[in-house]
């Protein structure tokens, strides 16, 4: 029984995990470059949640559709409100996050941008025949 490499071709194994090992390294480098903070809340209407804003357009919901779920688990209505609300608020979050990419000097960005190529590249290779 003969083993097949990456994809079911004959070799290539080593490059692939070679390939995956540059690309994890060079995506972890690039990523410890970047600061995630979460700033006010501008909401998707345009409308500020930020200190001394209102929020209540996302938790009223909530709270209405948890009332009437104890009130009955089958309201369908409720069941609505509870998981919109949660969605919505899961979005207002994520729509609130700045990202911002640290300075970094271009011979260190290249590296990181090569890493991340050239494993990309030998994951490729591995899927080719030998």
């Amino acid at each position: 029984m003969a083993i097949e490499g990456a994809g079911g071709t004959p070799g290539g194994i080593s490059h692939f995990f070679i390939g995956s090992g540059l690309s994890a390294m060079g995506l972890y480098l690039l990523f410890s470059r970047v600061v995630v903070s979460a700033g006010m809340w501008h909401g998707y209407f345009g409308m500020n949640y930020g200190p001394g804003g209102s929020i209540g357009t996302v938790t009223v919901p909530f709270i209405a559709g948890v009332g009437m779920l104890f009130f009955d688990a089958r309201a369908k209505l409720g069941w609505a409100m509870l998981v919109g609300s949660l969605v919505l608020l899961t979005v207002e979050v994520i729509t609130s996050l700045q990202i911002h990419f640290l300075p970094t000097t271009l011979p260190t960005l290249l590296a990181m941008l090569g890493l991340i190529g050239g494993g990309l590249g030998l994951i490729a290779r591995s899927f080719r025949a030998s």
